[in-house]
């Protein structure tokens, strides 16, 4: 029954949400471009107005589209007809971006002509009929023009959509249309440094790979033994292909050009796929049937895409999904072995797949709107990062081919040295043997060594460990007896802390960016107990309880205790300066005396017992956001030393009337 009230108010909302959001782009309400937010929220992607009929009056800036659809330009993916569909805008900007060149740089699938209040102001491609039209990603140079006035302006775009043919073209574009209102200075800073850019990279990646391919295939040819030098050399060209291709699809003018491009891609992912399985098998596998399947599967995937082009596309992401797990195995089975050519190889391979995964998510966290260093999020690092992934693979096996023939150089060394000492006559037999003895002593010493350091490493993680969980004393005594008797302190100071509203924050913020927020606030709270000598003792959901005084005795325990209180606030003031999500907080304080010790024997955890605990969490119960709650007990230790409200006697569950304080700052 609650599941059933819980999703119909959620139907509900989401019906609210849709019909604001259909009010919100009208005449009488339009969207409105300011200087501040301009550069970051400039895109035409909110509640467009659409109907899917052809009219020249579409134009007219006193048309009546009230009753016309309101979408998004996403939907247009499912449609799978040729007519000519329109889209009409309202908007206003205010007086900073007035008489200020202006223009609206256009993405799409189709062809479409641009209107401004009636008037054609761009045509991106022809619309017509089938062998008359002609099809255009972008307007390469759009025009430019000015708004003279705030009023209310309309953008009317008639735009015949691109139908591809599912057994000819694949389209990978998010959306068929996209518009986005930018400033002429902007738009020619943007263009003239993003191609620079792009065009640097592409070169600079297909050059270094294609030498590279040269160079492998070379080693290959003159000595055919070493067959890894030939999945290398097709690594690499696969790697160029892919850099080129992605920069032909981002120079793309015509969207018949996509089949070709696509499969440019769709070759280098699967060659990638088939050279990196060979050569991991080849350097690291011993099955010769798992590496030809591999190669077969490679071979089939292009005469399946012959057929069906889009589910092999899949199957090539599918199949490169199987060779990383692959790999993965294959080196870490060969790291584990302890061979040192996988510690060199698998290195850069690792790195490769490292930033793939990063990647990943990064993406994700992008999309949850989770904070990203700035640093991380720069184009600039990022690209020198990816250059720097994609040349530690070539870099490790070229580390690996010098390290193969220093180790052949060593063996001959050792061959010669061997036959030098075969043939000095001088050495006694005697001599041999008690060599042999000697290296046989050092070698067990040495192994004798490697074991201690060993085990006692680990005996100092787990006893690091057992520090993590208990106090050092408690530790000391379940290491020495097994067990730990509870014990009875008299004079302590318990501190409650809560987050006020939190499962009301939950819902609305999402359980993974909860976890984040609490992560961040609990860890903070764990630094402050360290600098002021105060005992965490466990957290309960979004609850935080710690103790000072025990297991070693404090004089100022309850002193030291409103310091971390005060210490906590601050600290949740100061992370609302820079994060909005940040949740407030109520403390409760409360001294004493109280039964600390170890319950049970699996999973044990250090907890405390008794009324003092108790009296502590009604006064965090009865605290209010952003406050510090003490009892009488408290305050009557800390009130030479801290400024305090009286609260005059408060009501609280099972205990009656109480005397409550205030705990304000530090005298």
């Amino acid at each position: 029954m609650r599941k059933n009230i819980f999703f119909a108010s959620l139907a509900f909302l989401f019906i609210s949400f849709l019909t604001v959001c259909n009010a919100q782009i009208s005449r009488s309400n339009p969207r409105i471009f300011t200087a501040k937010n301009f550069k970051y929220s400039n895109e035409l992607n909110d509640n467009l107005r659409m109907i899917r009929n052809d009219n020249p009056d579409y134009s007219s800036i006193d048309f009546d589209d009230s009753r016309w659809s309101i979408v998004h330009p996403d939907t247009l993916r499912k449609n799978k007809s040729e007519a000519v569909v329109w889209f009409r805008y309202y908007f206003k900007v205010d007086s900073s971006l007035v008489d200020k060149p202006l223009c609206f740089r256009v993405n799409q699938m189709g062809a479409s002509a641009i209107y401004l209040n009636g008037k054609i102001l761009d045509t991106i491609g022809k619309i017509g009929r089938a062998g008359n039209r002609q099809y255009k990603v972008r307007n390469p140079v759009p025009n430019f023009f000015t708004i003279k006035d705030t009023a209310v302006h309309v953008l009317a775009i008639r735009f015949q959509p691109y139908i591809r043919n599912e057994e000819k073209t694949v389209n990978i574009n998010s959306s068929q249309l996209r518009v986005r209102l930018v400033t002429a200075e902007s738009y020619v800073q943007d263009e003239a440094e993003t191609g620079k850019e792009v065009a640097f990279y592409v070169m600079l990646i297909s050059g270094i790979f294609l030498a590279l391919a040269f160079v492998h295939f070379l080693l290959f040819v003159f000595y055919r033994k070493a067959l890894y030098n030939l999945y290398f050399s097709t690594y690499n060209l696969s790697i160029a292909l892919l850099s080129y291709s992605g920069f032909l699809i981002y120079e793309m003018s015509d969207p018949l050009q996509m089949s070709s491009y696509t499969f440019y891609a769709f070759a280098a992912l699967v060659v990638f796929g088939a050279s990196l399985t060979g050569f991991i098998n080849t350097l690291f596998g011993k099955s010769k049937i798992r590496l030809a399947i591999m190669l077969t599967l490679a071979g089939l995937l292009f005469i399946f895409y012959y057929f069906y082009q889009a589910p092999a596309i899949v199957f090539s992401l599918l199949y490169l999904v199987i060779v990383a797990i692959e790999s993965f195995w294959l080196i870490i089975r060969a790291m584990i072995r302890r061979e040192k050519s996988a510690f060199i190889v698998g290195g850069g391979i690792l790195a490769f797949f490292a930033f793939i995964v990063l990647t990943i998510i990064l993406n994700i966290l992008d999309q949850l709107n989770f904070v990203i260093s700035d640093k991380i999020a720069d184009d600039d690092f990022a690209a020198y990062f990816l250059i720097f992934v994609f040349v530690s693979f070539p870099i490790s096996i070229s580390a690996y081919l010098a390290w193969q023939f220093a180790s052949t150089n060593l063996n001959l060394v050792k061959q010669l040295d061997e036959v030098k000492r075969l043939s000095d006559l001088n050495l006694t037999q005697e001599q041999e043997k008690q060599q042999l003895l000697l290296d046989q002593n050092e070698m067990l010493e040495n192994q004798v060594s490697e074991r201690t350091l060993e085990l006692r490493n680990e005996k100092q993680k787990t006893e690091n460990l057992l520090l993590n969980i208990l106090p050092f004393e408690v530790a000391e005594e379940l290491k020495e007896n097994g067990s730990s008797e509870a014990k009875y302190y008299d004079e302590v100071t318990v501190l409650f802390t809560d987050f006020v509203n939190f499962t009301q924050s939950s819902e609305k913020m999402g359980a993974e960016k909860m976890l984040f927020e609490l992560n961040e606030c609990f860890t903070a709270f764990d630094l402050i107990m360290e600098k002021h000598g105060l005992e965490k003792i466990k957290t309960i959901g979004d609850a935080y309880l710690a103790v000072c005084g025990l297991p070693l005795k404090t004089e100022n325990h309850a002193y030291q205790t409103v310091l971390v209180a005060l210490d906590i606030l601050n600290f949740i003031e100061e992370r609302k300066k820079t994060n909005a999500d940040v949740l407030d907080i109520r403390i409760g304080v409360n001294s004493g005396s109280l039964i600390a010790g170890i319950v049970g024997v699996k999973k044990f955890a250090y907890d405390i017992w008794g009324d003092t605990v108790n009296t502590a969490a009604r006064m965090e119960q009865n605290s209010e956001s952003g406050k510090i709650n003490i009892s009488e007990t408290t305050y009557q230790l800390v009130k030479d030393q801290i400024y305090c409200e009286y609260r005059g006697k408060i009501h609280t569950k099972g205990k009656g009337d109480m005397d409550m304080y205030f705990a304000l700052k530090l005298k």
